[in-house]
């Protein structure tokens, strides 16, 4: 995707590999990422949510991410999740992040305290500061319970080694004003792909989503049409994409996709506690889906 931004495109939250006692497992991941590499993916942010973050300790965390640079490989940027809520946990990982070879870091605002607009610019300015990386705003209101006003995100776009922002907030007027202020300035990343051509037409450069992990092309399209202004072919593609992205957030991410995956034959495990797999129904309801996209996917 050419764009005037270092981090633009479609980027995927690749799931954790994990085997029956939950370790991880590195095999699947490198060959999942090397398949990514192939259809043409833009990104790989391994860590998120959809990575269970939280679920891992810092052990696993690492190895994951040394991992996903390895097969990476250079090729495409790898941008490594930061979900802790607290500063000093974030700093150690993003160091240790970094130290094995990341460029980027995707750092989630702290959460738990609900702190004010100055005080979430003061935390990202002493993680800016202490780790040098860029530097992509994960922004998930329904989450973490704290929203990223628009005059927050173009004063860190200006202060920061902030690039990007993975936008997550269901509030669309929000999202408009933080593209209208800082779009110049860094790539907005839309994180919702059942709106993506809409974010798109408000200013995003791309994405980073779940339902990539299986039909990476179609995605690169519908973003495709969307930036080159063919809105209406962008969501008449991104329509019949609808039942994948449904059934991706029908149980807790990522159930959803790890299950879509072994029906693809690249078996990622279960998933930590709390989580739980995807149940049988989800499973069936997948089983229904994919083989028409994943067809129209080796077009």
């Amino acid at each position: 995707m050419s764009t005037n931004h270092p981090y633009a495109g479609i980027l995927t939250a690749v799931p954790t590999p994990l085997d029956a006692e939950g370790r991880f497992t590195p095999a699947p991941l490198k060959q999942h990422i090397a398949n990514l590499i192939v259809a043409g993916a833009d990104g790989i942010v391994p860590l998120g949510g959809s990575g269970e973050y939280i679920a891992l300790n810092p052990d696993d965390r690492l190895r994951i991410v040394e991992t996903a640079l390895e097969a990476g490989a250079g090729k495409l940027p790898v941008i490594p999740g930061i979900l802790p809520p607290g500063l000093g946990d974030a700093i150690a990982a993003g160091r240790e992040y970094v130290k094995a070879g990341a460029k980027a870091l995707m750092v989630v605002t702290p959460y738990y305290y609900r702190p004010t607009q100055q005080g979430i610019v003061d935390y990202y300015r002493r993680f800016s500061d202490a780790v040098d990386a860029d530097i992509i705003l994960y922004e998930i209101p329904y989450r973490t319970g704290v929203s990223l006003h628009y005059e927050t995100v173009d004063k860190l776009a200006d202060m920061t080694r902030v690039v990007g922002i993975k936008a997550c907030n269901p509030d669309l007027a929000q999202q408009m004003r933080a593209a209208e202020l800082a779009k110049s300035k860094i790539a907005i990343l839309t994180g919702e792909e059942d709106v993506l051509p809409l974010h798109v037409a408000m200013g995003a450069v791309g994405a980073i989503i779940v339902s990539s992990n299986l039909i990476p092309k179609q995605w690169a399209k519908v973003l495709r049409l969307a930036m080159n202004g063919q809105l209406a072919e962008a969501i008449a593609l991104h329509a019949t994409m609808r039942p994948l992205i449904d059934a991706m957030f029908a149980e807790a991410n990522p159930a959803g996709v790890k299950a879509a995956l072994q029906l693809c034959g690249l078996d990622f495990g279960g998933l930590l506690p709390p989580l739980a797999a995807a149940s049988d129904t989800l499973r069936g309801r997948l089983a229904d889906i994919l083989p028409a996209l994943t067809a129209r996917e080796a077009e």
